[in-house]
C-alpha cells in the first residue's frame, strides 16, 4: 500500500534533490523515501544508545554489592532456567582435522 504525502521544502532543496535523483538514476520519491528510512533508523539507533548509556550510568551509580546482585539477576534472566554446560575448547593441528570434526557433528570428545 502506498500513501501520498505532500511535503514543503525550502527553495534550495529541490534542485539538490533533482541532482541526486539524476545522479542515482532514481526518482525524487525514491530519494526522499530513502532519506526518511535513514532518518528513522538513525533516530532508533540514537534512542537505543541513549537508553544504553542511561542504564550504564545508573548501574555504575550503584554500590559494588548491588552491581553484583544486578549482574546476577540479569544473568539468571538471560539463562532462563536452562542448565548451563561446562565450557570447553576444541583445538586442531590442521584445517583438515577441523573439517573432519565438523562433518562428524562437531561434538565434544569424550
Amino acid at each position: 500500500m502506498t500513501t501520498i504525502l505532500s511535503v514543503s521544502l525550502p527553495s534550495d532543496l529541490p534542485p539538490a534533490l533533482d541532482a541526486e535523483a539524476r545522479r542515482q538514476g532514481r526518482s525524487r520519491s525514491f530519494i526522499v523515501r530513502e532519506a526518511i528510512h535513514a532518518y528513522i533508523a538513525r533516530q532508533d539507533r540514537d534512542a537505543f544508545s541513549a537508553a544504553r548509556d542511561r542504564t550504564l550510568r545508573e548501574g555504575l551509580a550503584l554500590p559494588p554489592a548491588d552491581r553484583v546482585k544486578l549482574a546476577d539477576e540479569l544473568w539468571q534472566e538471560l539463562v532462563g532456567g536452562r542448565q548451563l554446560t561446562k565450557p570447553w575448547t576444541a583445538s586442531f593441528d590442521t584445517f583438515d582435522q577441523y573439517e573432519k570434526w565438523r562433518q562428524r557433528g562437531g561434538e565434544r570428545a569424550a
